[in-house]
């Protein structure tokens, strides 16, 4: 029976496309930078085993990318209605690769208040997918694996991770770069969705 869901935070409650494409912006306003479709397939590339696909993809052509904007966030328009409803039934959990100040960000958002526990890498000194932060997360909620289901839109960072502890997983396919995450060395997540508001529908 699953009593607790775990959210990533990044292209599942908040969306991260401008942040990303100021990004590449300024990359390419940089001397010697590629086309901007040479660009992308290069951070295709990198995207399928890296955790910052546009940082390596400008190191790769001898760039540099900008620091992450994380003012450019923006809440998408469904994540605080679906939270409310969840919480109603869950106990509700974060378990995210963030900078420091992520609690505080989430409470500027208006969405710290749904959350019983946030588990967050630069708190934990863990990152996804390393199991420890996942782990910490579990301990901390008094929840066991089975009991739990991760929702995030990373194969590599969420659901294989969480999957290989015995917790249920529920892959979003949003964001400027799901397209690039693709199944690898694992099993495909327990449910697929594309847009936050169907987690109503499974959980």
């Amino acid at each position: 029976m699953i009593t607790h869901l775990f959210f990533d935070i990044g292209s599942t409650l908040v969306d991260e496309t401008e942040c990303v494409e100021a990004r590449i912006r300024e990359v390419l306003k940089q001397d010697g930078a590629p086309p901007r479709e040479v660009f992308e397939e290069k951070i295709a590339e990198f995207a399928v085993n890296s955790l910052q696909p546009v940082k390596d993809a400008a190191l790769f052509f001898g760039l540099v990318a900008p620091p992450w904007d994380s003012s450019l966030e923006r809440v998408y328009p469904d994540t605080a209605e679906v939270l409310e409803k969840l919480s109603e039934k869950y106990s509700l959990g974060i378990i995210a690769n963030q900078s420091l100040g992520g609690e505080k960000r989430l409470e500027e958002r208006g969405l710290r208040r749904f959350f019983d526990t946030v588990t967050l890498s630069a708190e934990t000194g863990y990152s996804k997918p390393d199991p420890a932060i996942f782990r910490i997360a579990l301990k901390s909620a008094g929840c066991r694996p089975e009991n739990a289901a991760m929702i995030g839109d990373r194969f590599d960072n969420d659901i294989l991770p969480a999957a290989r502890l015995g917790m249920t997983t529920v892959r979003v396919i949003r964001g400027m770069f799901a397209k690039y995450y693709v199944i690898k060395n694992g099993s495909p997540p327990d449910y697929t969705i594309g847009e936050l508001c169907e987690l109503t529908n499974i959980f």
